[in-house]
């Protein structure tokens, strides 16, 4: 803590005012990266006019490929670090922030009946978070099988229509 209130300029006094412990800080550093990282990939992220499953899982595997390595993500959630990846990706503040990430998405692909629309965008945005979030945490899938697993998977899932109670 003393480190981080010299290098922001601040006393001890008034980091600990800010935060409670380290573990407060460093999820409030990791939450402010990811948040960062998402609001970068935003304007490269404008929905397609043409390709949109291509657009999609292209946009989503560089989602997950940049925040498995970052290398600032990397150095706050190594070891000994008090706050674990799962921890920081299901904080409220992300969990939120994924939601207003693919709204636009989502909507444009409703609207030209390229995905389902038996469940809200929160439903749905909730759902990608949680997928994504198991993708981000196992580090050993190549790039190309988060691709496929995407297109397969992913993709099929969103599109697939309401199943009618049996």
């Amino acid at each position: 803590m003393a480190d981080v209130a010299s290098g922001a300029d601040y006393s001890r006094q008034m980091v600990y005012k800010l935060f409670f412990d380290r573990r407060e800080l460093v999820l409030a550093a990791v939450i402010e990266r990811i948040v960062e990282i998402a609001d970068a990939a935003t304007p490269g992220a404008q929905v397609p006019s043409e390709d949109f499953t291509e657009s999609f899982v292209e946009l989503s595997v560089q989602i997950i490929e940049t925040l498995r390595n970052d290398p600032e993500l990397s150095a706050l959630l190594g070891d000994g670090s008090p706050v674990t990846a799962h921890e920081a990706l299901w904080a409220p503040e992300l969990v939120e922030r994924a939601v207003r990430f693919w709204q636009p998405w989502l909507d444009f692909g409703r609207a030209r009946h390229l995905l389902r629309d038996d469940l809200s965008n929160r439903d749905l945005a909730d759902w990608l978070h949680t997928v994504y979030a198991s993708i981000i945490l196992r580090r050993n899938i190549p790039q190309d099988d988060e691709r496929v697993m995407i297109e397969r998977f992913v993709m099929t899932s969103l599109a697939m229509a309401s199943v009618a109670p049996g």
